[in-house]
């Protein structure tokens, strides 16, 4: 298995948030908390391990759906042209205007639909579920761009069905979508202001603080990937007035990346299991989070947001106990890494890989825990060495 374009940012990525906690250090303005960092990056490592499996299975339903699905396949309408808009020989650069054609149309499609998926995501509670994830952290950096739902794929794949209807082919397709995901990267910063008329055409930083402002006023606002007048067309634009409380209505009290890719799901089980008839349990899935059904209760509103009593969650904990779980993050952190790195190689059978996926979704929870400053059960650490155990039996005798 290949690597994709996201891959080749990956380093580029690092790098920046390298000089985002360095700038921020100089200038004075603390935007990174080595507690929220550890949970965004764990987040992020949980959401690639996952994404491998999905992305693979993804694209082969996708691509089957363009095949046999697609409107060049039902009603005869021609390939879209995607050969080279640009190119050079002997005798110079030539440009082919269809080619460029097609490729406008390709990013135009895949933003457009990012847009409403992403908008879907807000509006529709199971979709929310997906998504909350993302939104969990109460800092707003380049390290919060890679807190990602390791559910959120499966979702987003199934709206993308509709640009392999129009008969775009999955490469040309997954190029396209990551120079989208790559170019969210950046707008996750508080140290860019606004950037003039660029604010009237893209996605920028302020633009995307709005959208990851708790303020009633800002919520589910500015759901662009790259191009903001999607909002302005369809009503979900605000512009930045002054700065954001950023996370979530209910705040998570916890760093523990497992929690917050679940602990939506398990409030929607709860919930249904309360509706009394399958109406109240359908619409609680279908409705945009915080609508309760009367026999519940009522509806949740957001609140604005006291500014001078809030406290973000920051448990103190000792050195001790903060170096033992930067260790351990360094250490999961590298096993994921070398896993997927073994399995794209094919080194790795992919039964072989799932187990290990558990474990170090079990490593990451456990360093949560640690970061947490909640109590450590027996069992919890004992569990590791044996894990350990387990997995290398697996790996190297299987």
């Amino acid at each position: 298995m290949q690597g994709s374009i996201i891959d080749l940012a990956v380093p580029f990525f690092l790098l920046l948030i390298g000089v985002e906690v360095f700038y921020s250090g100089i200038s004075g303005k603390k935007v990174y908390r080595w507690n929220d960092t550890v949970a965004d990056l764990s987040t992020g490592i949980l959401f690639s391990l996952t994404g491998v499996l999905v992305t693979i299975a993804s694209l082969w339903v996708y691509e089957k759906f363009r095949i046999y699905y697609s409107l060049q396949t039902l009603f005869g309408i021609p390939e879209i042209p995607l050969g080279a808009p640009i190119w050079k020989d002997a005798t110079g650069f030539h440009g082919d205007l269809r080619n460029f054609a097609g490729w406008v149309f390709v990013f135009l499609a895949v933003d457009f639909v990012y847009y409403w998926f992403h908008r879907a995501t807000h509006e529709v509670n199971f979709l929310w579920a997906c998504h909350v994830t993302h939104h969990s952290s109460e800092e707003f950096n380049l390290s919060v761009a890679l807190r990602q739902s390791s559910f959120q794929r499966v979702f987003e794949y199934a709206f993308n069905l509709i640009i392999a209807f129009c008969g775009v082919p999955w490469q040309a397709f997954l190029l396209v979508h990551g120079i989208l995901k790559i170019y969210q990267f950046w707008v996750h910063t508080r140290l860019i202001g606004k950037l003039g008329f660029l604010e009237e055409i893209l996605v920028t930083p302020a633009h995307h603080r709005v959208h990851h402002g708790r303020d009633p006023k800002y919520i589910d606002k500015n759901h662009g990937g790259i191009l903001i007048f999607w909002d302005r067309i369809f009503g979900s634009f605000a512009r930045e007035e002054e700065e954001p409380v950023y996370g979530l209505t209910k705040p998570v009290t916890t760093f523990d990346p497992v929690y917050t890719n679940l602990h939506v799901y398990e409030e929607l089980i709860s919930l249904m299991r309360k509706a009394p008839n399958v109406k109240d349990k359908l619409l609680l899935l279908i409705k945009p989070p915080g609508w309760r059904p009367a026999s519940i209760g009522p509806s949740l509103i957001p609140e604005e947001v006291d500014r001078s009593r809030y406290l973000k969650f920051d448990p103190v904990v000792p050195s001790a106990r903060k170096w033992f779980g930067v260790t351990e993050f360094v250490f999961w952190t590298v096993l994921s890494l070398t896993l997927v790195r073994f399995f794209k190689s094919g080194a790795l059978e992919l039964w072989k890989i799932l187990p290990v996926i558990l474990y170090v979704f079990y490593g990451f929870k456990h360093t949560a825990l640690v970061l947490d400053g909640r109590t450590l059960g027996r069992i919890w650490t004992i569990l590791l060495p044996i894990g350990a155990a387990l997995i290398g039996w697996i790996l190297f005798f299987l």
